[in-house]
């Protein structure tokens, strides 16, 4: 039976999101190290609350696993002389390896047969190995901001103040700072007082005694059962907080609930305001009836069991009333004036610096959500009527008291401007289109729903992605501050959900022409566009699609995302269904043999090609069918003119991505039989110039979409 380690380090207040950061690279890093280091255990548990990270071990070997190791020494050619006898650099490589010659051995390997030796290491006392790993675990957690406190040099999240640790029965003593490890832990952190523990299992007792939850999940467990229970006593249900389930659980020791209230009057305020200022900086919970409208309660968390509840209580109401307070006075500033009127004012709030106001903005949005609206042409009646006002007042409550609070009601953008918008009587189509062209803000967040939304959204996006590379803003390694990933992202989604038939370059290339009076670098349209690549295979990689696969659609100038996706799907379930590879087999035949086909001989890019060959344009074409002589080439030039045909129809009904199968289904017979019977590199210069241009032709035209030598088939 092994000994159990502990470790405990007490600190500070961590932040809620620095103890999952902190969990979660202990939760890799400790396990994987004992097992790198040979150390036999039985389990690894990584808890932790915001003034404690604990690391229980149990059942740790008392020594490292005695392993034997094969060394391969040189060669036998260069270790044994012509006589059988061992040279200088055999005897060398027994000395190194501190071994006789006698204990060589010949071994063979992929290169020949070489001198080897098999060595015995002996496993280390695992307090050895502890004292060297146990220090690292903690100073080499990274967090995103740190601290020095004192002169060890030692940087953290917060300050560490107190070591508990044991080894079995014994303390095992480390020092990580300044601070050495003893059997001391804090109960209260407030307080400057210690408790002493007898052993590990004295520990985890007194922490049971004093209501400290030291596993995050229990603790979550706890906030959450709670939260139900406190609202069960005023007949009412928590408004659904996941999120705030687990900040309130990373902040809190030992959580314990308390109801408060507030006005009544304060419910006039729309809904999102107030849960928003009970939630953001108070980190309270909104409460609400059966029916779904908010109660004037809200239930918070202390942490401990407090006497004084009514005080506690009283200063959280007081806390809370203030911030209401501030809230109403700005929506009744706000509502003394309609949506439109607010609007008027974003002809003096700069947008951004060079790039004119939130009105020239707004004027960019609407005129790219037109041009998008006229290429999609989805079926709504009055639909650029709502684009037009919606755009108009899309970034109308930036100018509002409520947004340009600068804290928690920040974050109401879109949603005010709804509310606004209903207040000021505008028709329910523009005031959700106002609220939606903000969606979504961020990974996992709503998309938009209505035309004007979806619409609104990607113009007001791209703009900003155009407006940030205008002024060299762009996303640089780990720096992003215009979060301009996070736009190009929601775009790529948006598009792709709603299956938008639009090209996005197109787009792009509409939004930097609407920038008047600045200069454009003329490159900027192609670096937009791999800005957008790169996000996009990042996608498309993280949905599960093949790396070659991806490559392939991405070398070819995808334009239109969903197309590309559905694109990406099908030779997905093409190779699933072993169809890809003859497919692509055959197109590489002709590319292997007429080279470069990314245009054909004339310059005439692959989708011309196309329509020429689909309507049998020969004059136009590069190649003259009336020198085929063999029956193989006029036949794989009649199924080519189908397989264009199809095509093209297929393109006119956005179904590109069935084009492949159409073509595995047309053209791999008729091309694989073509380079069976027709000797492309024939004497008969004219001949073999013709073929090599119709080859060329047709890989050019049957390539459009995809660079097939990317894909890797067997």
């Amino acid at each position: 039976m092994g000994r159990n380690f502990l470790l405990e380090i007490g600190c500070e207040n961590l932040p809620s999101s620095y103890l999952d950061i902190a969990l979660g690279q202990l939760e890799k890093k400790c396990a994987s190290n004992l097992e790198e280091k040979r150390v036999g255990f039985d389990s690894a548990c990584i808890l932790g609350t915001p003034n404690r990270i604990v690391i229980f071990v149990t059942d740790l070997a008392g020594k490292q696993k005695t392993v034997e190791e094969e060394i391969t020494g040189p060669p036998i050619s260069a270790a044994v002389s012509d006589r059988g006898e061992y040279t200088k650099a055999a005897y060398g490589f027994a000395r190194s390896q501190n071994v006789s010659a006698e204990e060589l051995k010949k071994v063979r390997r992929k290169k020949g047969e070489y001198l080897a030796v098999v060595k015995k290491i002996q496993g280390r006392n695992t307090d050895e190995i502890l004292m060297e790993v146990v220090p690292d675990w903690i100073t080499g957690l990274k967090f995103p901001k740190t601290m020095r406190w004192d002169g060890s040099g030692l940087h953290f999240a917060r300050p560490i103040r107190w070591i508990l640790s044991f080894l079995g029965k014994k303390v095992f003593k480390i020092t990580i700072g300044s601070v050495s490890s003893g059997r001391k832990t804090r109960v209260n952190p407030f307080l400057d007082e210690y408790t002493e523990v007898e052993n590990i299992d004295g520990y985890f007792s007194l922490m049971k005694e004093n209501g400290i939850v030291l596993d995050p999940v229990k603790r979550r467990e706890k906030v959450a059962g709670a939260l139900r229970r406190e609202a069960r006593k005023i007949k009412a249900k928590a408004v659904p907080d996941d999120k705030l389930v687990a900040t309130v659980a990373n902040l809190l020791e030992s959580p314990v609930p308390f109801t408060g209230g507030f006005e009544d009057s304060f419910l006039k305020l729309p809904r999102r305001v107030i849960v928003t200022a009970l939630r953001s900086h108070q980190k309270y919970f909104s409460v609400e009836s059966a029916d779904g409208k908010l109660k004037p309660f809200f239930i918070a968390f202390a942490d401990g069991v407090r006497k004084n509840r009514k005080e506690i209580i009283g200063g959280y109401e007081r806390v809370l009333q203030a911030r209401l307070a501030d809230a109403e006075f700005y929506y009744n500033e706000d509502t003394s004036l309609s949506l439109s009127e607010m609007a008027g004012k974003l002809e003096d709030i700069v947008w951004m610096e060079g790039l004119g106001s939130l009105a020239e903005k707004s004027s960019r949005m609407e005129k790219l959500a037109l041009w998008i609206m006229a290429e999609w042409n989805p079926a709504d009646d009055g639909l650029s009527s709502v684009i037009s006002r919606a755009a108009k007042l899309a970034k109308a409550d930036l100018a509002s008291e409520m947004v340009r609070d600068g804290k928690e009601f920040t974050l109401l953008e879109g949603y005010m401007g709804r509310e606004y918008a209903r207040v000021s009587g505008e028709v329910e189509s523009v005031a959700e289109a106002v609220y939606q062209h903000n969606l979504p803000r961020f990974a996992g967040d709503d998309i938009p729903e209505g035309y004007a939304g979806v619409i609104l959204s990607c113009a007001d996006k791209i703009d900003n992605i155009s407006g940030g590379y205008i002024l060299h803003c762009q996303p640089t390694g780990s720096v992003d501050p215009y979060a301009l990933r996070r736009q190009a992202m929601g775009v790529l989604r948006l598009m792709i959900a709603k299956e938008i038939p639009v090209s996005l370059p197109g787009a792009v290339n509409v939004s930097l022409s609407l920038f008047k009076d600045v200069e454009k670098d003329p490159s900027l349209s192609g670096s937009i566009y791999e800005f957008f690549s790169r996000r996009f295979f990042n996608m498309l990689r993280a949905e599960g699609f093949a790396h070659d696969i991806v490559t392939a659609l991405m070398s070819a100038g995808w334009k239109v995302p969903f197309l590309t996706r559905k694109m990406a799907a099908n030779l997905t379930r093409m190779r699933e269904d072993g169809e890809l590879s003859p497919f692509i087999l055959a197109m590489k035949r002709i590319a292997n043999i007429a080279g470069d086909i990314s245009k054909s001989d004339a310059g005439i890019d692959g989708l011309e090609m196309l329509e020429l060959i689909a309507g049998g344009d020969t004059p136009k074409m590069t190649f003259d069918p009336g020198l085929f002589k063999d029956k193989a080439e006029k036949d794989l030039f009649d199924a080519a003119i189908e397989a264009a045909a199809g095509v093209l129809r297929l393109r006119s009904k956005g179904r590109e991505e069935m084009v492949f199968s159409l073509l595995t289904e047309e053209l791999v017979e008729p091309v694989n039989r073509y380079f069976d019977e027709v000797l492309v590199n024939c004497n008969d210069e004219k001949i073999r110039k013709n073929r090599l241009s119709f080859l060329r032709a047709l890989g050019s035209a049957f390539s459009y979409t995809c660079d097939y030598s990317k894909i890797t088939e067997e």
